[in-house]
Formats: C-alpha cells, sequence, structure tokens
C-alpha cells in the first residue's frame, strides 16, 4: 500500500519549482538543472512532467530558455492536485474484490473493512490539501 515514488518526485519537482520563481532566480526552470538538483532520472522526470502538464500544474517551453514553471500561483495548487496528476486519482486502498465466503457476518465485516480504509484515505487527502505556497514559506 504505497503510491509510486513518482509522488514524491513530483512533490519535490513542483515545490523547486516554485521556490526557484519565488526566489527570482529562473523564468522556466530548466529540466536538466531540475533533473541533475533533485537526482532524478531524465527519462522519469520527463515522465511526471507529462503528468504534471496535462493536469494544469506547470507549463513548459522548448528551447534554450526552456523549461518548466507553474502554469497557476503556488496558492492555487495542493500536494493533492500533484498526487491526483500523478497517480491519475487512484485510491490508495483497492477494496474492488470480494472474498468467495457469503452471508451476513462476511458482508458486515467488509463494509465495515472497506469503510476504514474509506476513512483513512479521506483523512489522507484532507491532510494533502496543503498548498504549494505554504510549503515554500517554510
Amino acid at each position: 500500500m504505497t503510491y509510486s515514488l513518482g509522488v514524491w518526485q513530483a512533490m519535490l519537482a513542483t515545490v523547486y519549482t516554485a521556490d526557484k520563481i519565488r526566489l527570482g532566480e529562473y523564468d522556466f526552470v530548466p529540466t536538466s538543472r531540475l533533473a541533475e538538483d533533485l537526482d532524478i532520472p531524465a527519462p522519469s522526470l520527463a515522465r511526471l512532467l507529462r503528468s504534471l502538464n496535462r493536469a494544469g500544474i506547470i507549463e513548459t517551453r522548448e528551447g534554450a530558455h526552456g523549461g518548466i514553471r507553474l502554469a497557476v500561483s503556488p496558492d492555487r495548487v495542493t500536494l493533492l492536485d500533484v498526487v491526483e496528476a500523478v497517480e491519475q486519482k487512484r485510491p490508495l486502498f483497492r477494496t474492488d474484490t470480494s472474498p468467495a465466503v457469503t452471508g451476513t457476518t462476511p458482508t458486515k465485516r467488509q463494509q465495515a473493512l472497506r469503510s476504514a480504509l474509506d476513512d483513512a484515505e479521506g483523512a489522507m487527502r484532507q491532510q494533502l490539501e496543503v498548498t504549494i505556497e505554504t510549503i515554500t514559506k517554510q
């Protein structure tokens, strides 16, 4: 039960980009610099950046002055947005199977388990509502 390493790497890339821009160091952060500074293999970073771009979190530009930058203000992007961009809104817990055993008691137990896991995921999602701006101000 874990999200992929890509979630962590995408969060790092998003926060790094917000920090660089906040500090006025870059308009677009070069992807080669991002990959090197964050120690993320270029092919993995490219895949993550495509996901963030599709979600509207970053924008990209090619060329000598290219790279990435946030497409929206850091106060409008949450960690949950990044998770959903990478994980395609997949649930943390998969509960879409049912055991072969049936009856009142197994049904109640399955419902209780699903409810507990739904509550846990809801709490996690709520905790991830922190904005990128909040992270970069710490």
